[in-house]
């Protein structure tokens, strides 16, 4: 998480939306709120446009957006066991909710307390009499596009709140504002959340993913299984300590994909299986070392890496004891939590396997829909569709997001084609789907309903020779005129293939003016496909071009011309370092020999005089 500048925070007094009348924030320099001044009422998203950096907001814990895609379940069912299942003298959900809402640690509850009543229970510090270290501990959101407050540090501990019974997605709750960026389009405002560090846009496997798959809201039903930052988790202290370093654990996860760590004999139902993988992680953890860079760019001591495992005390003692303990001590350790909880749930399994799909043919379009099958307790991440037929080599998986129920194939030839589909999620795979019916893509009655897609490669200027690929194109048609616009002038007339591709090598005109052009395919006259592109001027055939020299194809932006690879310029000889010259440089040759064979007569003749002196 980014540190805020203390000296630039400046105290507010907000109306609060659900537990308090009015909450105070204070500057983070002074050790309580003194001399606070009024601030607007931050209530909805039109509010929340307002906020200023270092404001305190009081939100519906469902209402805030999620900045990544997965927890560590793990994590959350220790919070949730101990909340549930705990033996504290006060419960230390209670304790959880006052910390994050800048109000230390909780006081005094009456039986049966519960999260979602304020009025059950009392903090250590209250609302007004903050302090800088009950302000830091406060999770953080940035108000994006609309006003919408996006989740930078806290995924963990709201969704367990958002678990617990006496809690829920209802659950208000004070963040601190990291920044609004409410200014920013949707896309300037992802950019700027990347550089800033506040958003983690890789998926379980390390495998990118975009600002639109992460979730809506937290919960477990909204994220992925992170199994790897649970065990991060519960080595802190052990193998490292956490620090400011955003999604800290996420960036060690990213190592533990890579460092060797064998995890295949992990059993995470187990308290002893789970104990014993993560004294082999923090053991690797500090084994790794603190100045090797571990991953993201970060080395281990920025990562936190401890000199020495478990701080240096014995297996026995220090923080890796607190965790070992078991379920019937006093104190259970964290895993032991979490195993006792998880025993209480439902067995997750992969989803069940999803009906035949269907498939829909319009023109050269096969249109795949499916239904959601059950999801085995744990959310569809993803589906896999397969299409197949239509004559052609296998194809690839098509991958989508979990939320979504159909997907289009454009561009196909005529054929037969059948679909199927495989549901995932973070427990694995279902069993992949019957087989849809199948459906027709029929040869169109106009080729020039079927629009392709152009790429232009070589050297483009006048009299030189390009390649122009097209596919996507009605296949087996002869007669698509290809020409160089604007004044029209035709370049060649090609001919498709059984996948409705060609490739042909053209010339540019002798006499075509430099500056924008189009490249485009017709079929009866009428443009079916184009690409547009730059023309270069020709080139001076009295200049002697550098040995070597590349003239690269250019073209508009958006288009998909490319130079080919060591392309080089039309007067350069290829059998030669020496340039090549043509008719035209005859005179010029002649008179630099003439030249030559003058200044050296010229030099004997000088040397012929001085000698005779």
């Amino acid at each position: 998480m980014q540190t805020l500048s203390r000296a630039r925070i400046r105290p507010r007094l907000l109306a609060a939306t659900g537990i308090a009348a009015a909450l105070i924030a204070a500057p983070l320099a002074l050790p309580t709120i003194a001399n606070a001044e009024p601030a607007p009422v931050l209530t909805s998203p039109s509010d929340l446009l307002a906020a200023k950096t270092g404001d305190l907001v009081d939100l519906r814990i469902g209402d805030i957006r999620p900045t990544q895609p997965s927890v560590g379940f793990d994590e959350v069912y220790y919070k949730v066991g101990r909340y549930t299942m705990g033996k504290d003298a006060l419960n230390k959900g209670l304790g959880d909710w006052c910390e994050a809402n800048g109000q230390g640690d909780v006081a005094s509850a009456q039986p049966g307390a519960t999260i979602d009543n304020a009025a059950s229970f009392t903090c250590t510090i209250p609302l007004g009499q903050e302090t800088a270290d009950s302000l830091a501990a406060m999770k953080t959101v940035v108000i994006g596009p609309g006003g919408l407050p996006y989740l930078t540090d806290g995924h963990h501990t709201l969704t367990s709140f958002a678990e617990t019974p006496g809690a829920g997605l209802n659950t208000p709750l004070r963040l601190r504002v990291m920044g609004n960026l409410s200014n920013l389009s949707e896309t300037d405002f992802w950019t700027q959340m990347q550089a800033n560090g506040w958003t983690w846009l890789k998926d379980v496997s390390g495998k990118a993913i975009t600002p639109q798959q992460l979730p809506k809201s937290v919960g477990l039903k909204n994220f992925q299984d992170d199994p790897a930052r649970s065990l991060l988790y519960f080595t802190r202290d052990i193998g490292y300590t956490a620090g400011t370093i955003p999604f800290q654990e996420f960036i060690w996860g990213d190592w533990l994909r890579t460092s060797g760590v064998d995890l295949s004999g992990w059993n995470p139902t187990s308290a002893e299986s789970t104990l014993a993988i993560v004294k082999t992680i923090s053991e690797a953890q500090v084994a790794a070392g603190q100045d090797t860079v571990i991953a993201g760019g970060y080395t281990g001591k920025q990562l936190g890496t401890l000199k020495k495992w478990n701080d240096g005390k014995a297996v026995d003692k220090g923080e890796f004891a607190k965790l070992s303990k078991p379920f019937s001590d006093d104190k259970p350790g964290k895993i032991a939590y979490a195993m006792a909880y998880k025993a209480t749930l439902p067995v997750l399994t992969a989803p069940a396997t999803p009906a035949a799909p269907s498939v829909t043919a319009s023109g050269t379009t096969a249109t795949i829909s499916w239904q959601a099958p059950a999801d085995g307790g744990s959310p569809i991440t993803g589906y896999r569709v397969q299409l197949s037929g239509g004559d052609q080599p296998a194809r690839t998986p098509i991958e989508v997001a979990g939320t979504q129920l159909s997907v289009s194939v454009p561009n196909l030839i005529p054929g037969t084609y059948t679909a199927t589909v495989t549901a995932v999620n973070a427990i694995g795979a279902s069993v992949t789907s019957p087989v849809s019916a199948a459906v027709t893509i029929a040869q169109p009655a106009n080729p020039g309903d079927v629009h392709g897609t152009l790429a232009i490669s070589g050297d483009l200027r006048p009299g030189s020779t390009v390649k122009v690929s097209g596919t996507g194109f009605a296949p087996n048609i002869e007669g698509f005129a290809l020409e160089l616009h604007s004044v029209p002038v035709r370049l060649a007339t090609v001919t498709t293939d059984a996948n409705g591709a060609f490739a042909e090598s053209v010339t540019i005109p002798a006499d075509a003016p430099a500056g924008a052009h189009r490249i485009v395919v017709l079929w009866n006259g009428a443009e079916v496909s184009g690409s547009d592109v730059t023309v270069q001027p020709a080139v001076d055939a009295t200049r002697t071009p550098d040995p070597g020299t590349t003239a690269p194809a250019t073209q508009a932006p958006g288009s998909s011309a490319t130079a080919q690879p060591g392309a080089t310029h039309p007067a350069a000889n290829a059998g030669s370092s020496l340039p090549q010259t043509g008719a035209g440089d005859l005179p010029t040759a002649t008179l630099l020999i003439a030249l030559l064979l003058g200044a050296g007569a010229l030099a004997a003749g000088i040397a012929r005089k001085r000698a005779a002196q």
